[in-house]
């Protein structure tokens, strides 16, 4: 890409970046309505992208030729559109921006928390103003109702929280971007991982090869599938406004009478209750068999062990399988290490030597920032007087989550799904009392939420998507690009911070009420956990469990080191290891039932079609999940017009949010 066309989709890209900061809070929570840059396929990011492939592109190819948009441009543009999301909404603000300004009024009315905000002795640099109870926090009651008429937002009582914690998230962001440049090449490259989400973004703006649309946009098997998809959620959403003229077809089921009697009361509610996304769907279309097997199957089998748990050896804790899940996280991400080990190690080496390629700038560069990003984490650690082994054991995993959330991806390309908070202050639980810290505890918590919430978008998964769009870039095009990002992450958080103070500042609540205080999703978990091991701390208490926690975490580690063992042996062996990183979660839950259709339906295409129909297939899926993310843009733009004229909205819900 030459100069000039790089400086026009870097305009392109960061007016759009701009947009999207001011419009996915706005949309989140002033509206109340569907999250639109919440996962590794944001509606923010695809929806700005299609004006360019449906409608500027196609009137430059007929009337401007020499301007039309490169495949290069678009996905120098398409990755800041992805990369604009992380931060606005699950990948940072959401979590951290509201908690922050709350925290000062919250202490106030609390003596025993002021108490314990005592002991943790943190700088006064790190809220808006102090925290003492029984305080004047007037920036801090304001944050949580509004400005009182004739006051302005309090911006340099702001200062201070943002240097703070920006001295942790700017090398913390440094570490995720480096990871994704060290990743994605040898991932893609040398192990051949199959990457089923960048093969769909690469689809949507996909070499028009002299056309005035992508090769997709021409196939009518996936307008087939994005027009019927469609349809289904326009008639959904007419329903909620409508309900006596437009009839729903509805796309779940509800099987909880079937499953009233003894021991079939005792199985989870997913099983009785699932929903049909065709995001999901069509996703599972393009995993590798084993992968899109292995995600729905152990969904059903620890669906039975919950069962026999639940009827016949009682008492059964969810925290089980939190547990067993605990140790899948640790142990995959270590074990991709270990078989990437060589990669991993010419990378480090690549830092002490002089580079005679580009590969090995790349690798230099990419080792560089890795360990000044590390650096700058541990150090902010000890910096508020988190223990030196506490310390390592935070960055440590910061660094699996994030490694094992892109492995997820890139093998499943499933682009809804997140470590949970609570694994880091399980772990923190589980150290006796004579080890702990009021900081040490405090920020188990901090780090569970950045390791576990943060990770739904997390910063190395969509910077390595947004890198690989365009797949013939070059080594040193790779380190451009991530610089460009890293600098638009930087830049989300100064441009769209300061648009989510104004926006907070003047709202006491979203426009339907639901949201009150405005932003409280943020505050429930960033406040609640690290203030609940602060509090554990304070009062000298542990948890006791009627099982073996360290036993749970020990057999799902051994489970997943198993399975990944197995499938090195075996390519015929049926049941992946990622798929234990999904037991009992969230997320899966909801999407276990699409992922098995998508699983099943390729399995048939390919034993009576052949490799030729699944070829031919691929539209169809395509459209099957382009179509519901232009449900969900259709449907958020409507809300904000109808909203906009003053009417009373519904929020229109299709993906699980």
């Amino acid at each position: 890409m030459g100069g000039t066309r790089f400086i026009i989709a870097l305009v392109l890209g960061f007016i759009g970046a701009v947009v999207i900061w001011f419009a996915a809070p706005y949309n989140n929570f002033v509206l109340g309505n569907a999250f639109i840059s919440d996962d590794f396929l944001p509606v923010a990011a695809v929806g700005m992208i299609l004006p360019f492939v449906l409608l500027i592109n196609p009137l430059l190819h007929r009337f401007a030729p020499a301007l039309k948009l490169t495949f290069a441009q678009l996905s120098l543009i398409f990755g800041m559109f992805l990369v604009a999301c992380i931060t606005p909404g699950q990948g940072g603000m959401r979590h951290i921006f509201y908690p922050i300004g709350a925290t000062p009024a919250y202490v106030s009315r609390d003596a025993n928390l002021a108490k314990s905000y005592e002991e943790l002795d943190l700088p006064d640099s790190f809220f808006p103003e102090e925290l003492k109870f029984n305080a004047d926090v007037p920036a801090s009651e304001w944050f949580l109702d509004e400005l009182p008429k004739g006051e302005t937002v309090p911006w340099s009582e702001w200062r201070g929280p943002l240097l703070s914690w920006g001295a942790f998230f700017l090398p913390y962001w440094i570490m995720l971007t480096a990871m994704a440049v060290i990743v994605l090449p040898y991932w893609r490259d040398t192990e051949r991982q199959p990457f089923p989400l960048l093969e769909v973004q690469q689809t949507i703006i996909g070499d028009t090869e002299g056309h005035a649309f992508p090769p997709i946009l021409r196939n009518r098997l996936f307008w087939a599938g994005a027009a019927t998809v469609f349809i289904l959620h326009l008639m959904v959403g007419g329903n909620s406004y409508f309900p006596g003229s437009i009839p729903a077809i509805k796309l779940k089921f509800n099987l909880t009478q079937a499953f009233e009697t003894h021991p079939l009361n005792y199985l989870p509610y997913y099983i009785k209750v699932n929903h049909i996304y065709f995001v999901f769907l069509g996703i599972a279309f393009f995993m590798p068999n084993r992968v899109g097997f292995s995600v729905w199957f152990l969904q059903i089998i620890y669906a039975v062990y919950i069962l026999i748990r639940g009827a016949y050896i009682p008492p059964f804790d969810d925290q089980m399988i939190t547990d067993q899940r605990i140790g899948a996280w640790i142990v995959l991400p270590l074990s991709i290490l270990w078989m990437g080990r060589r990669h991993w190690a010419s990378v480090i080496r690549s830092v002490f030597k002089r580079p005679t390629t580009d590969e090995d700038l790349r690798s230099k560069v990419a080792g560089i920032a890795l360990l000044l990003g590390m650096t700058g984490v541990f150090g902010w650690l000890l910096w508020v007087h988190v223990p030196f082994l506490w310390a390592l054991g935070m960055l440590t995993l910061l660094f699996l989550f994030a490694l094992g959330m892109t492995r997820i991806v890139a093998e499943t390309g499933i682009p809804l799904m997140a470590p949970d908070s609570f694994y880091a202050t399980t772990l923190a639980g589980l150290i006796p009392l004579a080890w702990r810290t009021a900081a040490g505890m405090y920020f188990a918590g901090f780090i569970g939420i950045v390791s576990g919430n943060l990770n739904r978008i997390c910063a190395t998964t969509i910077v390595a998507h947004a890198i690989g769009l365009n797949r013939k870039a070059s080594p040193r095009m790779h380190i451009r690009l991530a610089t460009v990002f890293l600098l638009l992450i930087i830049a989300s958080v100064l441009i769209g911070g300061a648009f989510q103070l104004i926006m907070v500042y003047h709202h006491a609540s979203s426009i339907d009420g639901v949201w009150t205080p405005i932003g409280y999703g943020g505050a429930g978990y960033f406040r609640e956990y690290p203030e609940a091991m602060l509090r554990e701390y304070t009062a000298g208490h542990i948890t006791q469990h009627s099982f073996s926690e360290w036993g749970h975490i020990i057999f799902g580690g051994g489970v997943a080191l198993f399975l990944q063992v197995m499938c090195q042996v075996s390519a015929r062996w049926p049941v992946h290891p990622v798929a234990m990183l999904f037991v009992g979660n969230w997320y899966a839950q909801q999407i276990w039932f699409s992922v098995f259709l998508g699983w099943m339906l390729k399995v048939l295409t390919l034993k009576y079609g052949g490799a030729r129909a699944y070829r031919k297939a691929r539209g169809l899926f395509l459209g099957l999940i382009i179509g519901e993310v232009f449900a969900v843009v259709f449907w958020v733009i409507l809300t904000a017009i109808v909203a906009a004229l003053g009417f009373k909205y519904k929020v229109v819900e299709i993906l699980p949010f």
